[in-house]
């Protein structure tokens, strides 16, 4: 279990010290982007299953465009099928995904995650998000629709970091 901890962190490590997330469109009235205004983060997790990880979102004031990434740690373990002693299993590397775009309408926010192939069934993956403005935090749902396999639900949740 120790092993598995240093080697998350490890990954985060370097995910947060290699990726530099891709500008991502936002659209909403000037009223409805100074809202969005700011560092945001915090966590997701399905209704069922392993599925969860964190969300990390920047807009700057008077920007069209923000930074975010969704950073997804799988099912605890996955069985190896890669050619190795069979049983082996290895933790699941967190998978880093972006977000398309993002549109702010009053004290909504919804938005879509670009596609991405799905590590539980090896297929492609199509999310979107919505959810409600409340002062400093932002809470709400998400659909992963799965091609050939069942939808995955969950929510998620995200407070803007003070100044």
């Amino acid at each position: 279990m120790k092993c598995l901890v240093i080697m998350t962190w490890v990954a985060v490590g370097a995910w947060s010290c290699s990726t530099v997330p891709r500008p991502v469109p936002v659209t909403g009235s000037p009223t409805d982007l100074r809202v969005l205004t700011g560092e945001w983060s915090g966590e997701y997790h399905a209704n069922a299953g392993g599925r969860q990880g964190t969300i990390v979102f920047k807009l700057a004031a008077g920007a069209d465009s923000a930074r975010g990434d969704v950073l997804m740690f799988p099912r605890q373990y996955i069985p190896s099928t890669r050619g190795e002693a069979s049983g082996t299993i290895h933790p699941p590397m967190p998978q880093s995904l972006s977000i398309r775009f993002v549109r702010a309408a009053g004290d909504k926010v919804t938005g879509v995650l670009d596609p991405y192939i799905d590590p539980e069934c090896d297929c492609r993956a199509d999310t979107v998000f919505e959810g409600r403005i409340v002062g400093d935090a932002i809470e709400g749902t998400y659909t992963v629709g799965r091609s050939g396999n069942e939808s995955i639900t969950g929510v998620w949740k995200v407070k803007r970091k003070k100044s």
